[in-house]
């Protein structure tokens, strides 16, 4: 019995995506258990048992639907940031500008985030939560639509696919909420610097920027204007 149980225990975790607030499944009510737990005992002391007891569930059952405590922290972040989720939604609808958008959120978030122990912890296993499919499917919710909109603009780049800068301004997310600065100036110059360029459209490496086009082209001018020169004393 012993040893079928441990067998159960690690499972990997059933694949959900976020719960609506009055779900009453089985997983629903283990992840408000764990939230309730992780109050009461902080994050590095919650146990799978007493998250399952407070759930009504068996042992088992638990580590089947949450996986571990590396999980159960990531599906507690996501279940705590449904009002976060609901913010940053609202700070860019008041705006126009996609950049504006993202901007904003990112101020935003690198301030509220880091005040969550939970949220802490999950930021803690940073690498494996930008992978996590529940957190990208989350931020793509959000960030998905802006930089598809940005993208019919002209200004967001579409040669490489919408997942991969979701996971880019995710991890640079992360980054701004670790930051020792965690000000509204570093926030503006971290996006700003950094990921602003990196979602703009890039030159095409063919095509010599403006400047260099310009140089080219007054080179040639001279060039011809030379050429001239010479053939006509030459002739004479």
């Amino acid at each position: 019995m012993t040893a079928h149980t441990t067998s159960v225990d690690f499972m990997p975790p059933q694949t959900y995506g976020p719960f609506d607030v009055d779900d009453d499944s089985v997983r629903a009510r283990l992840v408000r258990a764990a939230d309730e737990e992780m109050t009461r005992q902080g994050t590095t002391s919650v146990t799978m048992a007493a998250v399952a007891g407070r759930a009504g569930v068996s042992r088992a059952t638990a580590f089947r639907q949450l996986g571990g405590t590396s999980e159960m922290i990531i599906q507690v972040g996501l279940h705590r940031s449904r009002k976060h989720i609901a913010r940053v939604q609202e700070i860019m609808d008041s705006h126009a500008d996609v950049f504006a958008k993202m901007e904003d959120a990112m101020v935003y978030t690198t301030r509220e985030l880091p005040g969550d122990p939970v949220i802490q912890a999950l930021m803690a296993q940073r690498a494996a939560a930008v992978r996590d499919q529940d957190i990208h499917s989350v931020t793509s919710a959000i960030n998905g639509p802006v930089l598809r909109a940005g993208q019919a603009d002209g200004l967001i780049r579409t040669d490489i696919p919408i997942a991969e800068m979701t996971d880019f301004i995710i991890e640079q997310t992360y980054l701004a909420a670790e930051y020792p600065d965690r000000s509204e100036e570093a926030a503006r110059h971290r996006f700003r610097t950094f990921v602003a360029p990196a979602l703009r459209p890039q030159p095409d490496p063919a095509t010599p920027p403006d400047g260099e086009l310009e140089s080219a082209l007054a080179a040639a001018s001279d060039a011809i204007a030379a050429a001239s020169t010479a053939a006509a004393r030459l002739r004479r």
